[in-house]
């Protein structure tokens, strides 16, 4: 998919980072926007810098962790522009830096609720109009490189990040003879407000808890991540090539690398000798 003239596109978390970034890249090429995030006044801002560069945008304020709300977007976004050519499952949070065994239940459930559910709700509620449609469709959903290497103190992120690949592939087995076309995004340090997204918990007595191990993320993706443009650039060359897996950081294939190889050593315990 390389013609986004006429085309809309669904981008969730389209405020800040990664999924303004992306919007803001496929928004130059000609595609309306329909941005939906959580925080509306942002959300405003976001929507009002676009527009100034003549960019066509639709907002929606948006807890993707919603399904009836969502369920309520979707249908809305579809009776007001008659289709969705681009599905961008973007929002994530962070949650915290805690260790398994003292990760809090609250916060298991808004990072599954987020990050995978969100994910599931924008292709249960959007993909039937996609399929159906005579137009090329793209789903994207953003996962992270801790969707394939796990990271000590990030279990509830990397558990769902690790699903949202599963999930992803599973997608592009089931519509590989459809006009729709599938990838995942795979980043490592991005230059966005993920090691802040606490603030956004929905119960504001925990927005502070966890917060300090956060806080050396935010450092390191300060110093050492890649900017959103990049990013997006990333995602508009391999949407074109129909690439799978959205990697972006070449640097870090070593450590891809290292689990692949223990999968490969462990497997041979069961194959013939």
């Amino acid at each position: 998919m390389n013609d986004f003239d006429n085309s809309v596109g669904f981008i969730t978390g389209g405020a800040a980072g990664i999924g303004y970034g992306v919007g803001r890249a496929l928004g130059r090429r000609g595609m309306h926007l329909v941005l939906a995030d959580i925080e509306a006044d942002t959300l405003e801002n976001a929507a009002d810098d676009l527009r100034r560069e003549g960019i066509r945008v639709t907002t929606e304020t948006l807890n993707v962790a919603d399904a009836e709300a969502y369920r309520d977007v979707a249908a809305r976004t579809l009776a007001e522009r008659g289709k969705v050519n681009f599905l961008f499952n973007n929002a994530g949070v962070g949650g915290g830096a805690f260790q398994a065994g003292e990760t809090p239940l609250a916060d298991w459930r808004w990072v599954v609720d987020v990050n995978l559910m969100g994910v599931v709700h924008g292709v249960e509620f959007f993909l039937p109009a996609m399929r159906d449609s005579r137009e090329t469709g793209y789903v994207i959903n953003t996962a992270s490189l801790a969707g394939h290497v796990a990271n000590p103190g990030m279990g509830a992120y990397c558990a769902t990040k690790f699903a949202v690949v599963g999930y992803s592939e599973v997608l592009r087995q089931e519509l590989a003879d459809s006009r729709v076309n599938v990838s995942v995004l795979c980043p490592a340090w991005v230059k966005t407000g993920i090691a802040r997204s606490r603030r956004n918990h929905p119960n504001p007595g925990a927005q502070a808890h966890g917060q300090e191990g956060m806080d050396e993320i935010h450092r390191i993706i300060s110093e050492q991540g890649i900017s959103v443009e990049a990013l997006a650039e990333r995602v508009v060359t391999g949407m074109a090539d129909k690439t799978f897996y959205l990697f972006t950081h070449p640097d870090f294939w070593p450590v891809v690398q290292e689990r692949l190889n223990r999968v490969s050593t462990d497997y041979q315990g069961v194959l013939p000798a």
